[in-house]
C-alpha cells in the first residue's frame, strides 16, 4: 500500500440537511453506495444511501447514524482510506 492510498479523500461540502436527517453533498467523485462517510475529525457520520443528479455533478445522499446528528451545512466530508484487500471467494465443493 502506498502513502497515496492511505489518505482520507475529501468528497465535498455539506449543502443542506433534509427534514429526514439525510445529508446532501454535491460530490467531486462518486463512491459506492453503502460506503461510510467521515467528518473532518475522521469520525463516521453515516453511510451513502443514494446518488442523484447529473453525471458531471452528482449529489450524494448520506443517511446519518443515530449517534451523529451534529452535521451542519458548510462542513467538509471525507472518504476513508482505500482498503486494497480483496475478499477471496470460497470455492464450493461439489
Amino acid at each position: 500500500m502506498t502513502k497515496k492510498d492511505n489518505k482520507f479523500k475529501e468528497i465535498g461540502t455539506i449543502s443542506h440537511i433534509t427534514s429526514t436527517n439525510k445529508i446532501i453533498v454535491p460530490s467531486k467523485q462518486t463512491p459506492r453506495i453503502g460506503t461510510t462517510i467521515l467528518n473532518k475529525k475522521h469520525k463516521p457520520i453515516g453511510k451513502l444511501s443514494d446518488i442523484f443528479g447529473s453525471t458531471k455533478k452528482p449529489y450524494l445522499s448520506i443517511k446519518t447514524s443515530k449517534k451523529y446528528r451534529k452535521a451542519k451545512p458548510g462542513e467538509k466530508v471525507y472518504l476513508p482510506p482505500r482498503n486494497n484487500k480483496r475478499r477471496m471467494k470460497q470455492r464450493q465443493a461439489y
